[in-house]
């Protein structure tokens, strides 16, 4: 969709070759194989060169990683003036220490819900300033209140809800440019 929009080069990675082989397919069916690619790379070592990329967008992705290793890698890969936009949940440090809704997510999960303030120092150190940060965090709540009552439902939804409404998980999205 980018590419169709905007006319750019698209690079997917993921560690799923599931994934890579699927998204490969749709691009090929939408005629786009040559201008959109998918890799089966590891997103904080992606061999990629440096400066290679005038945007990378992360999504719900961060919390699997170290925001220090992928924030080098996604700053090595950017040129200078590009864009990386993230959408992601993360913990409200402000409130405190992880709430047990939180750590239910995280468990649920398997990974590691960062807090706030870690990715703005993260971001910072690899030279990534933050133009925008939107709250998408009331937005969100009308899906998981749909989802708790959908035949979908893992169980998961009234952790998500609870930590929403309660103030100690925030949904963003983040967008920063590389200086």
């Amino acid at each position: 969709m980018a590419h169709e929009r905007f006319g750019c080069q698209v690079d997917g990675v993921t560690i799923s070759r599931y994934q890579v082989g699927f998204a490969t397919e749709q691009a090929a069916r939408r005629g786009v194989g040559d201008s959109v690619r998918f890799h089966f790379q590891n997103m904080l070592d992606t061999g990629f060169e440096t400066g290679a990329f005038g945007g990378i967008w992360t999504n719900e992705t961060t919390m699997y990683v170290d925001l220090f290793d992928l924030f080098a890698e996604f700053s090595r890969l950017l040129e200078y003036g590009g864009r990386y936009v993230c959408i992601t949940g993360c913990s409200n440090d402000v409130t405190g220490g992880r709430s047990k809704a939180v750590s239910r997510i995280d468990d649920h999960y398997n990974c590691n819900i960062h807090p706030r303030s870690a990715y703005f120092r993260a971001l910072a150190k690899f030279d990534l300033i933050p133009l925008q940060v939107l709250d998408l965090t009331r937005s969100t709540i009308p899906y998981w209140e749909l989802r708790a009552r959908s035949e979908l439902a893992t169980g998961i939804e009234q952790a998500f809800l609870q930590a929403y409404r309660e103030g100690s998980f925030h949904y963003l999205l983040i967008s920063a440019d590389r200086v």
